[in-house]
């Protein structure tokens, strides 16, 4: 099982778009102005050191004493209480002065040796591991006669200026989101204000279109774009009414062809049982006709004999057993005429009357068959039915009829490409205990898959050049299904014939 994904929607999209981009830009400050601030604090270091290492450079210079220098250690930690350390060392590392004295005279780890050129002052952070507080080391070039001949060392107190630092972050973040919180309110109502609320509406609108219902005329101020979509969709919804006639009159149009055409197909259908009854009455009539003018014939003849006194016994004997000959058939053949006759009517009745009733299944498929063989006479296929002489269903014989009918019309038309082609035709029925099957089968050329898919399709035909209407596969399975309530398949190979399985279920007939 499947879940479609929910999807943001459009509003809060965009809000978290104009959020994230509003946060993004804030971060971009934040870095900038940090950036900027300690760069700040770098200057401010510098400049004090500068001072400091000035005042350092001078006395040296002046005097070469060291405990001068001590002193102005001394004086610049007193004055300044968060100076922590301060050295004086040369190139190979040995501590001159130092404000520790127990450091004066020793040498420092080549590590920890800076040297800086010439009027550079070197700012470093001392890893917070260790002290127990933010210290900056400042290291200044010592310089004598112009020339480089050691450093001196500052260790700062770094508090107050990381304390800055923190609360000013602390500031801009604080500022920042404010900003983007206030933002995305203002920028979440607007949007329901402007877009969101007008397309709530449109879409109520569409819902309404939808269900039918009666649309008002939208109307909205929002913005130019909202307005010019909400006229787009009223245009829209007034030439959907027009559409909607349009397609509605089309409907009853193509309803009413439809009817006639299914009208058309039926009588097509009765056309072929009165050919069928005119020639299948045909045949027994003419033996008739033929027997009793065989016997005016020898009736003239025994008279002419009696009037001429020359009739003898054996005249007599020979004109009784032509007599009875005579008779017996045209009895014969009159009782097949009469109950071809019988059967035909009971077949266009059918047809015509949508009537249920119990019938013998074999005896009534024979009728609609012989209805058929002017048809098929044209042909060189046989129709073969294989059936129990017992079997009885309460159904709709007229819908069976035209079913029968069309099946076979449909194999004789599209099955078979000539009238000299030789073919079968099978109709077997197999009873079961709640339903029956009828199989029909051809053995003629099959259809294609993309035939097959359409076969039951209403005006799908291949021969519509021929004069085909589309409509006799559709009426059998409307019959089937509607009629008849049962069920029919279709399958076909290419040059091995085509196969109709139909179910019809079993019926009681009801008592009166």
């Amino acid at each position: 099982m499947s879940f479609r994904q929910k999807k943001l929607s459009l509003q809060k999209r965009i809000v978290f778009l104009i959020t994230a981009v509003t946060a993004g830009m804030i971060s971009t400050m934040m870095v900038f102005d940090t950036i900027s601030l300690n760069q700040s604090i770098r200057e401010a270091y510098v400049s004090q050191i500068s001072g400091m290492t000035i005042a350092i450079n001078g006395r040296y210079e002046e005097s070469r004493s060291i405990s001068d220098i001590q002193q102005i250690f001394d004086y610049i930690q007193y004055k300044n209480n968060r100076v922590l350390d301060m050295k004086l060392y040369d190139k190979q590392g040995k501590i001159l002065a130092s404000s520790n004295r127990q450091e004066v005279g020793t040498i420092l780890n080549a590590a920890k040796i800076v040297i800086p050129k010439q009027d550079k002052t070197i700012v470093d952070r001392i890893p917070i591991a260790e002290s127990d507080r933010p210290i900056v080391r400042l290291t200044a070039p010592l310089q004598e006669d112009g020339s480089v001949v050691g450093a001196v060392e500052v260790i700062f107190d770094s508090s107050e200026e990381e304390m800055l630092l923190k609360q000013r972050t602390k500031l801009i973040l604080f500022v920042g989101l404010s900003i983007a919180i206030i933002l995305s309110i203002l920028l979440w109502l607007i949007l329901r204000v402007i877009v969101i609320r007008p397309l709530s509406r449109l879409r109520e609108a569409a819902v309404i279109v939808k269900q039918g219902g009666e649309l008002p005329k939208l109307q909205f101020k929002a913005s130019p774009e909202i307005a010019e979509v909400s006229e787009a969709f009223n245009d829209m919804v007034s030439n959907l009414d027009e559409r909607y006639q349009e397609l509605q009159q089309a409907l009853n149009t193509l309803q009413v062809t439809q009817d006639q055409l299914v009208h058309s197909e039926k009588m097509g259908a009765l056309g072929n049982l009165v050919a069928g009854v005119s020639h299948e009455i045909n045949t027994p009539i003419g033996i008739g006709v033929t027997a009793i003018s065989y016997l005016d014939q020898k009736a003239k003849e025994f008279q002419a004999l009696y009037e001429a006194g020359k009739m003898k016994k054996s005249d007599l004997e020979q004109f009784l057993s032509i007599s009875h000959e005579s008779i017996v058939m045209v009895q014969s053949n009159l009782e097949r005429a009469s109950s071809l006759v019988k059967s035909f009517k009971q077949i266009s009745v059918d047809q015509s009357v949508e009537m249920k009733r119990t019938f013998l299944f074999k005896e009534y498929v024979e009728g609609i068959i012989a209805s058929l063989k002017p048809a098929l006479k044209k042909t060189r296929i046989q129709l073969d039915v294989y059936c129990d002489d017992q079997l009885q269903l309460y159904t709709y014989p007229g819908a069976l009829s035209q079913i029968i009918t069309n099946l076979v019309m449909n194999s004789l038309n599209h099955a078979y490409d000539t009238d000299d082609d030789e073919g079968c035709l099978c109709i077997r029925v197999i009873d079961y205990p709640d339903h029956v099957m009828l199989a029909y089968s051809d053995d003629g050329k099959g259809m294609s898959e993309e035939v097959l898919d359409h076969i039951f399709d209403p005006f799908f035909t291949t021969s519509r050049g021929q004069g085909g209407t589309g409509l006799g596969m559709n009426i059998v399975y409307n019959l089937v299904k509607e009629s008849l309530n049962g069920t029919i398949q279709c399958s076909s190979v290419r040059g091995q014939g085509s196969l109709f399985a139909i179910t019809i279920p079993k019926e009681e007939e009801a008592e009166i």
